[in-house]
């Protein structure tokens, strides 16, 4: 059984011969983590931890958005971040959110949205030889679509709310134009890769660790729209739709479900309603759940063998029957220890199933 095959079975409610794995970084604990372990590159990391899935996107081509410093860079919509440093570790903090204060929806019609000429998606054929056997995804960034995640750093999170709420029209037509972009960049997307990507991933977050974050008005007029347009493709092409949120949010996953959602990620288990043993029994035969695996205390903060005994007791909830994918419950941040991840991922090879 090969990668692909072995998360086709888990998401079809069958027990593959062992639960497939996600991984999921940040770039500062990526290139630590391949340091320890003496990798030049990150196939090699995901080939020794024996993960089943990997990303694709197109080639970025557009203009520098790194400074020669590295110490300041620019996405594809113009968010600016700066590099901080905290004690012994640097990430990336965004601080530039281009359309903050505007309220004119006719101001959108002068910004520099991103377009389909900033990517060549001939570099996607390379990609998708190399990894046939694997369960290929659109990456994470800007290959996977999202809506409240951008329109956030777009106009700041600060001023997000109180924009949705006291200017509406200006909200909206701001949705749409990153709904439009979107459903642009997926449809050629999937034409080039032409039935040869296994998920389109959405990702956008919904949720904090009490609760949801957004109303049913809010999902009605926005997301459920978004999500409609940013899969149509995918769907026509084959491929599942793979939800990420994170948070608390249990009340959502009947509308992930009848949008169509068959994966659900992350899953962080120290959320209001997200305990694997409620979510295991109440959806476990609809939707297949990826992650779980607590990166805020357990990886974050245990021994190895606090992981491998966390592990097991996860699996003996969430595998039996499959659709589970083992994975952490949020990037791993830079200060986690490598030997945790290892042997998360050491636990689950080796884990079986109790017998009845």
């Amino acid at each position: 059984m090969n990668h692909k095959e072995r998360v086709l079975k888990a998401l079809n409610k069958d027990v593959p011969d062992r639960v497939p794995f996600f991984y999921w970084d940040t770039p500062e604990f990526g290139e630590k983590m391949m340091s320890y372990l003496g990798f030049t590159n990150r196939d090699q990391l995901l080939e020794h931890l024996d993960v089943d899935f990997r990303w694709v996107e197109p080639e970025y081509i557009g203009p520098q958005l790194v400074d020669d410093a590295m110490k300041k860079k620019k996405d594809i919509w113009g968010v600016g971040y700066s590099r901080i440093q905290t004690g012994d570790y640097e990430y990336w903090q965004a601080d530039h959110f281009p359309l903050q204060g505007l309220t004119d929806p006719a101001a959108l019609d002068d910004f520099a949205w991103p377009t389909n000429d900033l990517f060549d998606f001939t570099t996607l054929e390379d990609q998708l030889t190399r990894y046939k056997d694997y369960a290929i995804m659109t990456a994470p960034g800007y290959s996977s679509p999202g809506l409240f995640r951008i329109v956030q750093r777009l106009i700041g999170r600060d001023t997000f709310m109180d924009v949705m709420m006291s200017h509406p029209k200006f909200f909206a037509a701001l949705c749409s134009k990153v709904t439009e972009f979107y459903k642009s960049f997926i449809d050629e997307f999937f034409d080039v890769a032409n039935g040869r990507i296994d998920f389109i991933r959405v990702a956008d977050d919904f949720g904090s660790q009490t609760g949801l974050t957004i109303g049913h008005d809010h999902w009605e007029n926005y997301i459920r729209p978004s999500i409609d347009a940013f899969v149509k493709k995918p769907k026509e092409m084959g491929a599942h739709f793979y939800m990420h949120s994170c948070g608390g949010v249990r009340k959502l996953l009947p509308n992930f479900i009848s949008a169509g959602a068959e994966v659900l990620d992350p899953i962080q288990t120290r959320a209001t309603g997200m305990s694997p043993e409620g979510l295991k029994k109440d959806f476990g035969q609809l939707i297949t759940f990826c992650g779980a695996m607590d990166e805020e205390l357990l990886l974050r903060q245990g021994t190895p063998k606090q992981v491998k005994d966390g592990v097991n007791e996860l699996l003996d909830v969430m595998a039996p029957g499959g659709r589970f994918i083992l994975g952490p419950s949020h990037k791993i941040k830079v200060e986690t220890p490598v030997e945790n991840v290892l042997a998360m991922y050491e636990a689950a090879r080796q884990w079986q199933p109790v017998s009845v």
